[in-house]
């Protein structure tokens, strides 16, 4: 949420009865330090904002890349697996045929 959005949604009259309030409330001289105080605040909930959406933004870039380690590992087992298979029908060239024959038979 900006500022922005704020000050378009309040009119220039809700302001000044919000303003007038505060002064009443607070007082003239105590006005300084609430509003230093109130700064302090909103500068420490920015900051805890800030560091929440930069933790969030680590592990979304955490996951990611843990995602694509786990595609890469998987395809490096298929490579390795079609790899292991053609070259087991190369050493046994009747392997396929009789491994074939011998499913269709007990079927």
């Amino acid at each position: 949420m900006t500022l922005a959005f704020v000050f378009d949604s309040v009119g220039f009259g809700e302001w000044f009865v919000l303003l007038a309030v505060v002064l009443i409330v607070v007082g003239p001289r105590r006005l300084p330090s609430a509003a230093r105080t109130l700064g302090q605040y909103y500068s420490k909930f920015r900051r805890a904002a800030d560091n929440f959406k930069r933790q969030l933004m680590d592990m979304d870039t955490e996951f990611d890349r843990a995602a694509r380690e786990v595609e890469r590992t998987v395809d490096d087992g298929a490579a390795a697996s079609s790899t292991a298979s053609s070259t087991e029908s190369a050493a046994y060239p009747g392997h396929e045929a009789a491994s074939a024959a011998g499913a269709g038979g007990q079927a």
